[in-house]
């Protein structure tokens, strides 16, 4: 009974494994932002999920190309969500290039929030990858300290999701240095206390 069982499992078995020949194949990407260490204690800036066009908040890399055409490559996905990623990786920026502390998460201490609201994720030109963040520093009663636009642009050196993601992650390291500069310009009578 028990070699009629085993020999049942092992021809049924192989007919419950399906092989999906795209997965295997799957990519898997992040902005590239090295981290740095705090060099003093205020601001704690804290960075929720950005803001992103509908079209890109997939698990999938999407490129809108000019004349309205998205290319979605399945093959290429997020590490995490897009939103995050972005957020994560403008938090590293600034902490490397103002020396502020950072977090993704609400932190319990006084802080001030940064709101990221990305209206440009696309390809432009031939190939060039476009970024454009609002964003909007803000104390814990919503009102606004400061603020600013950033727009970039960065050469792709073809038209695939590799490309796109490496660009991107320069663009993300410009407006994080844009936004530094806006976090170092503030007088500390702007820091947050309890």
């Amino acid at each position: 009974m028990r070699t009629l069982t085993l020999l049942l499992a092992l021809v049924l078995l192989p007919g419950c494994i399906v092989f999906d020949k795209k997965s295997e194949a799957v990519s898997f990407h992040h902005f590239e932002a090295a981290a740095g260490a705090p060099t003093k204690a205020q601001p704690l800036i804290h960075l929720p999920r950005a803001s992103l066009p509908a079209s890109v908040r997939r698990p999938a890399v999407v490129l809108l190309t000019p004349g309205s055409q998205v290319l979605i490559d399945d093959a290429h996905r997020w590490t995490a969500s897009l939103d995050r990623l972005v957020a994560e990786t403008i938090a590293r920026h600034l902490t490397r290039e103002a020396g502020c502390p950072t977090a993704v998460e609400t932190p319990d201490a006084p802080h001030l929030t940064l709101i990221l609201e990305c209206e440009r994720f696309e390809v432009v030109g031939e190939r060039q990858a476009a970024l454009t963040i609002r964003y909007r520093l803000e104390r814990a009663d919503g009102s606004a300290v400061a603020g600013g636009t950033s727009a970039c642009v960065e050469p792709m050196a073809k038209l695939d999701a590799p490309a796109f993601v490496a660009a991107q992650s320069r663009n993300l390291g410009k407006v994080g240095r844009a936004i530094a500069e806006t976090v170092r310009a503030l007088p500390a009578s702007q820091f947050p206390s309890r």
